[in-house]
């Protein structure tokens, strides 16, 4: 049921309750003063209101309240006084209440819930075994009383019961079985309790007079001291329970948040999701403990990317397929972190299957509509909604209409139609609450990292290299035995150069530094590591000398010994204790004396660090360290070249001006996205666009004006294609879009939002006159207007040329035309 629904099931549900209430308390008032008046059911009434006052207590968690009043509402039918009975409870209820309810409408269904109670037990039980006073004093129908007795308490628990619970499982869709189990089976405790009082002091009352009924005094204080102290005790542990709930809940927040901070996420972007995804659950009718899922989900459904690197999470542009394959495993490493938490809420199937389509193209499981778990489905919209509002460092957010245009555009591919229909219908009522939110209880304190003078001072726990260190001091015969090496040294370093020029491999080059390197410096294990970004640590790639299998693949990240202060500080570091370096050796860590580690950088760029270990050495000499130093230079030279040709193979595929893939990738990526979509069995599609009279105003402002011109016009149709396509700048002033999956009518969409946003677009480049633009677009689909990329440019191409004939001669009239040839 919607919300509204159910709520208006509760108002109906209350005013029942109410009514028939108010109907058993004028009956009964009716049926007490139509007869002599009797004071016992006064004083009794007054006694009950006194001892709700003073001995009453609301069950923690509950929404009952526990009270000795009862004993005094059984006396007074047991007396012989139903009808007064009913108004002893009105009263009764009325005090209890009044201590622990604030809205009239509680006030007043409380008191009618015990009103109707007590009359129709008491009306059933003397319906079905007589008039209690006179059982009650016969000693012959003792156990007939007995019998009365409890089946009058049983029957007023039971009626009290149903009457609540239906209630709470309304407001709280909590199941009815669980509120009886769990909150409210004290009551029928209570109720035989209230009876078998009731039925003691009656008796007293029997053989020594009304004034008996000050027995009840001790024995219900009796009551209330046992149940006070055991009272206190479940609410001093609920009050546990709930500080350990809150303190686990900002322990989740403060994890995903940090989470998060890798995919550039925001701490109200995860507030926000919880408002519209608890919003739209209640709307659709979802149970607590779901929506209790959903509210975890908005915080952890990402958790799974700590196992996704952050160059990938933070991609400027397109994933590869093999970074997409690395991106998709963070909803099944997320579920199994999850899973060993064991939540009390289905929080699983929707960290699981949040990225699951409607169509069945998602991932991990490629669910399909109704497979795919409503919470995870709600999340789905929900998510994506409020995220790609938000600015990222790869891409602008987009705004508010935009973000709807989003979902209606995926909505039956992407999301589940109803939900994006429900969602889009109560937006407004979602971000009233958030503004409500944020004027009131919520804070929103983004996480701020800074580095502290501290931080920039530390060094580590052995020291910085001293250059006035006596062990650093050369000695007389190493200073003529590093005289003897220099022509050694010499040659050894023009071979390394020599090599590295003539490479551009890096595992050549490492090789080469390795073979060299052990002619001219002593050392018993050499290492050079290169930085891993999915690591984030630098990774012993190349290895000579003792234990190299131990070194191999070793992980150093940035402040993790010798080697970690070098790779942070990018400055050298030699002779101090090696254990810092090497305790993944243990015990064989000790037979090493000293160290060198160089950084291997150029410029602003850090490649890693090459690192020597001596086992002989006391100490590297000045001349051996500034060796090493003219190697770690080569070395990073050598790097930074080959860095530069694989970044230079990049570039030959980008076109410099608008930043857009050019002509030459554009050949390579065709056949990709053409073998692609036959083994997806979708279709591609091709538009190729022509910007109209571009050439003669290139020549009117100049070619750099033209160029800011044309830069503009490429940003301006990226932004009207979908994240899938791809646009590519051909030549001049023609581009061409890639579409993939594209029906005619999405075709002719996207078309015409391409021109009409270029016919809109006033340039930045001030000219005398005004400047109109516009753009020409053919299209051709594969398959139907060939099956080769000429084929397919030639049809495109045809039907541009069309498209500009058409237009030349409809300048004069006004008949409309295709947005796309």
């Amino acid at each position: 049921m919607k919300e509204s629904r159910r709520e208006n099931y509760i108002k109906l549900y209350q005013t029942l309750l109410i009514l028939f209430g108010l109907g058993v308390i004028g009956l009964a008032a009716g049926c007490v003063f139509s007869q002599a008046f009797d004071g016992r059911w006064l004083v009794l009434a007054i006694l009950a209101l006194v001892g709700s006052w003073l001995a009453a207590s609301q069950l923690p968690g509950a929404k009952n309240i526990v009270s000795v009043s009862d004993t005094f509402v059984f006396l007074t039918a047991l007396l012989g006084r139903p009808d007064a009975a009913i108004l002893v409870a009105a009263i009764a209820a009325a005090g209890d209440s009044a201590r622990f309810v604030k809205r009239w409408v509680t006030f007043a269904t409380n008191i009618s819930i015990i009103c109707i109670s007590f009359f129709v037990s008491s009306y059933l039980t003397v319906l079905a075994f007589g008039d209690l006073q006179l059982l009650a004093h016969h000693s012959q129908t003792f156990f007939l009383y007995a019998l009365a007795l409890i089946t009058f308490a049983a029957l007023q628990a039971t009626i009290n019961l149903l009457l609540v619970t239906g209630l709470t499982t309304l407001t709280t869709r909590t199941p009815m079985r669980l509120l009886w189990s769990a909150n409210y089976s004290w009551v029928a405790a209570s109720s035989f309790s209230g009876a078998v009082t009731a039925a003691f002091v009656n008796a007293l009352i029997h053989y020594y007079g009304f004034l008996a009924v000050g027995f009840t005094a001790p024995v219900l204080l009796a009551n209330y001291l046992i149940c006070r102290p055991y009272l206190k005790n479940i609410e001093s542990a609920r009050r546990h329970i709930e500080e350990i709930h809150a303190l686990h809940l900002r322990t989740l927040e403060a994890f995903a948040i940090a989470v998060d901070a890798k995919d550039q996420i925001t701490h109200e972007h995860v507030h926000r999701v919880q408002i519209y995804a608890e919003g739209l659950a209640r709307i659709l009718g979802l149970s607590e403990a779901e929506i209790d899922a959903l509210r975890a989900g908005a915080l952890l459904h990402d958790i799974g990317k700590i196992a996704v690197p952050d160059y990938i999470l933070n991609k400027p542009g397109k994933l590869t397929a093999a970074e997409f394959d690395k991106m998709k495993i963070h909803t099944i490493v997320g579920a199994q972190i999850l899973e060993r938490i064991n939540f009390p809420y289905p929080l699983v199937p929707v960290v699981r299957h949040h990225h699951e389509r409607w169509d069945g193209k998602g991932y991990p499981d490629g669910l399909k509509g109704e497979e795919i778990p409503l919470t995870a489905r709600i999340l789905a919209v929900v998510d994506c909604f409020d995220a790609v509002r938000e600015d990222r460092p790869y891409r602008k957010g987009l705004t508010r209409e935009q973000a709807i245009e989003l979902l209606k555009k995926d909505r039956g591919a992407h999301f589940d139609p109803r939900v994006v229909d429900l969602f889009i219908e109560h937006l407004p009522q979602f971000e009233a609450q958030i503004v409500k939110l944020k004027k009131g209880q919520l804070a929103f304190t983004p996480l701020e990292l800074e580095e502290s003078e501290a931080i920039r001072k530390a060094i580590p726990a052995a020291g910085l290299a001293n250059d006035n260190d006596p062990a650093r001091q050369v000695e007389y015969l190493q200073t003529i035995r590093a005289a003897q090496r220099a022509n050694q040294e010499i040659f050894a370093l023009y071979e390394i150069a020599q090599t590295f020029t003539s490479s551009l491999d890096v595992s050549d080059t490492l090789a080469v530094v390795v073979n060299k390197l052990q002619r001219i410096i002593p050392f018993e294990t050499c290492v050079v590591y290169l930085y891993d970004q999915e690591q984030s640590a630098a990774i012993a790639c190349q290895v000579a000398g003792l234990h190299s299998e131990s070194f191999q693949g070793r992980a150093v990240r940035p402040g993790e010994g010798v080697t970690g202060w070098v790779l942070a500080n990018k400055r050298p570091f030699a002779n101090t204790d090696p254990a810092l370096d090497l305790a993944h050796l243990g015990e064989q860590a000790r037979s090493y004396r000293t160290l060198a580690v160089y950084p291997l950088s150029k410029g602003d760029r850090h490649f890693g660090a090459l690192a020597v270990y001596s086992q002989t050495l006391q100490a590297y000499s000045d001349d051996q360290l500034r060796t090493l130093g003219r190697v770690a230079s080569l070395t990073s030279d050598a790097l930074y070249n080959a860095t530069l040709y694989a970044e230079s193979k990049i570039s030959a595929w980008t076109d410099s001006l608008t930043g857009l893939p050019n002509g030459r990738f554009f050949y390579a990526f065709f056949e990709q996205e053409k073998a692609r979509c036959a083994e997806d069995e979708h279709p591609l599609t091709l538009l190729t666009m022509d910007l109209d009279g571009f050439k003669q105003l290139n020549a009117a402002v100049g070619h750099k004006q033209g160029d800011k011109i044309l830069k503009e016009i490429a940003d301006l149709i990226r932004l009207q294609l979908r994240r899938d396509d791809t646009l590519i700048r051909h030549a001049g002033d023609e581009f061409i879009a890639l579409l993939r999956n594209a029906s005619s009518a999405q075709v002719e969409e996207i078309a015409a939002r391409i021109q009409a946003a270029v016919a809109q677009h006033q340039p930045s480049v001030l000219v005398a006159n005004r400047i109109t633009l516009s753009i020409s677009i053919g299209r051709a689909r594969l398959g139907d207007d060939g099956l080769t990329l000429e084929a397919m440019l030639e049809a495109a191409e045809m039907r541009l040329q069309s498209y500009k004939s058409t237009r030349r001669a409809s300048v004069q009239c006004d008949a409309p035309r295709s947005a796309v040839a």
